[in-house]
């Protein structure tokens, strides 16, 4: 009797053992099916919030693409005394060449700190300005090519708005993104536009990009003529760069600029 007891309690102790491990391995299936399900989840949201943001902004494809004929050849907006976008200009004057990308932070600050006086020596018909809007910085904005798509805008109210251009690039830097951001959708560009008095109709060709290629050539011709960084200023065609010749100028100094451009009357 004593060995038919110890046998089934060895029995009985194996058959809960064995249970045990099947209730184990169960609870470890499921633990891993939950994880499994819960990455498939995060990763099917991921997929459609990558769609939706895509949504909101148009493809920068090469469809429809135009020239600005308007622009010089080397890529820049001119300006001259009235304020007009190719308006009253004069090769006697200084030319001020000025390079810039709509998501720089520091170039927003050039406009902010010297829009007013580079108006005035302007308006007084001393310095005629270009204006070089480019693709630099697309790769800070996480894969919605702003830039590009804010100068391919800019290049479009010059050439069917240039009373508005002006308007437009200093909206645009008012309410400039963060780097490292998507960037302003098409639509928040289209709204800006609006809000200078831009016409819809011109406004309606926004997310259509079509100086896409336009702002990607004067970038590429940028860099080919010596940009080192944006906003880079060039006088007479001299590309200023501070950091690499003291003599140069360096606009953040105050009264510099105003100064190397009244210095630069009658120079070649």
């Amino acid at each position: 009797m004593a060995k038919s007891t110890e046998s089934s309690s060895v029995v009985a102790e194996a058959k809960r053992q064995a249970q045990a491990q099947t209730r184990a391995q169960s609870r470890r299936r499921a633990v891993g099916w939950s994880v499994t399900g819960i990455v498939l989840v995060a990763l099917f949201v991921a997929l459609v919030a990558y769609i939706v943001r895509q949504g909101d902004v148009s493809e920068v494809s090469g469809e429809g693409q135009l020239d600005l004929a308007v622009a010089s050849d080397n890529g820049g907006i001119p300006i001259g005394s009235t304020g007009v976008v190719g308006e009253e200009l004069d090769s006697t004057r200084v030319r001020l060449d000025v390079y810039f990308d709509f998501m720089c932070p520091a170039c927003r600050g050039f406009e902010q700190t010297h829009s007013e006086i580079v108006s005035e020596l302007r308006a007084q018909g001393i310095v005629d300005v270009y204006y070089h809007p480019l693709g630099y910085l697309d790769g800070y904005s996480l894969g919605t090519e702003f830039s590009t798509r804010a100068a391919s805008a800019a290049a479009l109210v010059a050439a069917e708005s240039p009373d508005d251009y002006l308007a437009f690039m200093e909206a645009m830097f008012v309410n400039q993104p963060a780097e490292n951001t998507q960037g302003l959708t098409d639509a928040q560009i289209q709204a800006i536009a609006s809000q200078v008095g831009i016409a819809d109709d011109v406004v309606a060709r926004i997310p259509d990009h079509e100086y896409t290629s336009w702002v990607r050539t004067a970038t590429e011709r940028a860099s080919k003529d010596g940009l080192p960084f944006t906003p880079t200023l060039a006088i007479n065609g001299d590309m200023q760069n501070p950091r690499d010749n003291p003599d140069d100028l360096n606009w953040t100094v105050e009264g510099a600029l105003e100064q190397a451009i009244r210095d630069a009357v009658g120079g070649e």
